[in-house]
């Protein structure tokens, strides 16, 4: 189970006004999460004469960039009181244009596209199974 925080241009700042107070929740459930995913997202456009292999390859860089500063920034608050949790759940990922954003006419849109996503893995499906075993209603 995951799930997931969208941060869209200045949504980010908004989003970033609450690091330590998210990381402390987490932490509060430290136990059911395996991963805290930060996840760049770019459009396909770079410029107008860049071929479309080229285009990739480079905002591959400026995603993967962009999820390293998201990361130092993360890290860089005095209130993470745990380094050491945060760094073993903390992954950086950048995947350039291949999760685009759609409008409703099918068009890529390009400020959608480009952002930065949260993702918290947890391992709820094992305590659901736990609990449906403990109430013998497993049907496996």
């Amino acid at each position: 189970m995951s799930l997931n925080f969208l941060c869209h241009g200045k949504l980010l700042f908004v989003f970033f006004s609450l690091p330590s107070f998210c990381l402390r929740f987490f932490q509060h459930t430290s136990n059911s999460i395996e991963e805290i995913r930060i996840e760049g997202h770019t459009s396909s456009k770079w410029s107008a004469d860049t071929p479309a292999n080229e285009a990739y390859f480079l905002n591959m860089q400026l995603s993967q960039a962009r999820t390293l500063s998201v990361l130092r920034y993360v890290l860089s608050e005095k209130s993470t009181s745990n380094q050491d949790w945060a760094k073993s759940l903390l992954t950086a990922n950048g995947l350039s244009s291949s999760r685009l954003i759609y409008d409703k006419d099918g068009k890529e849109d390009s400020r959608g596209s480009q952002r930065v996503e949260f993702k918290v893995r947890t391992n709820a499906d094992e305590h659901i199974k736990g609990i449906l075993e403990d109430l013998g209603q497993n049907e496996q």
